[in-house]
């Protein structure tokens, strides 16, 4: 058996408060690598380290980057270990999201911060700041928000959480484990 693996809606590992690293051990470089790696073989742009079941403060994303002729691409992929968001715009998106945990379901409205500012540490130790914005901000936001046992669906207006109800019962009944 695998030694991670995804956890879907349901889990209660997605809803809890996810420890600080104190330590960034050759276990963690081998999590943010496997992560990365699963993000890449699953069509994804962010994970969260509790989402492989893993309840401490880490994720991996790559960034979107719009090129001149108007196409997307996606960046090398970037660790963030202990983040904090330590500034938000007032200027908000409202946009919709998905999520690997929630397959085939993109969910919105979601109101998200235009811009954020957020501090984490890398895979070597080092500290780093990063200024985010656009979708960027909105998927660095939306994994920082798994860490705090935080889902994208709890950002849902109760009209619309009530209408995905049976969705989310389908997905607890098609991939419990």
């Amino acid at each position: 058996m695998a030694k991670w693996r995804l956890r879907y809606w349901g889990d209660p590992v997605l809803r809890e408060h996810c420890q600080p690293i104190e330590e960034i051990t050759d276990e963690i470089k081998e999590l943010a690598l496997f992560m990365i790696d699963y993000v890449d073989n699953n069509r994804g742009i962010g994970l969260a380290a509790p989402q492989v079941g893993v309840p401490i403060r880490l994720f991996i994303l790559r960034d979107y980057i719009l090129l001149p002729d108007g196409k997307w691409v996606t960046s090398e992929p970037k660790v963030f270990i202990n983040p904090k968001i330590i500034w938000k715009s007032k200027e908000t998106t409202i946009d919709s999201e998905g999520c690997l945990s929630f397959p085939n379901m993109t969910v919105g409205p979601i109101e998200r911060p235009q811009e954020i500012h957020i501090e984490a540490t890398d895979l070597d130790g080092n500290i780093f700041i990063d200024k985010r914005e656009g979708m960027n901000a909105r998927v660095t936001f939306h994994e920082n928000d798994h860490l705090n046992g935080v889902l994208h669906i709890d950002r849902l207006s109760p009209r619309v959480r009530k209408k995905i109800e049976p969705q989310l019962h389908e997905i607890k009944e098609n991939y419990s484990q």
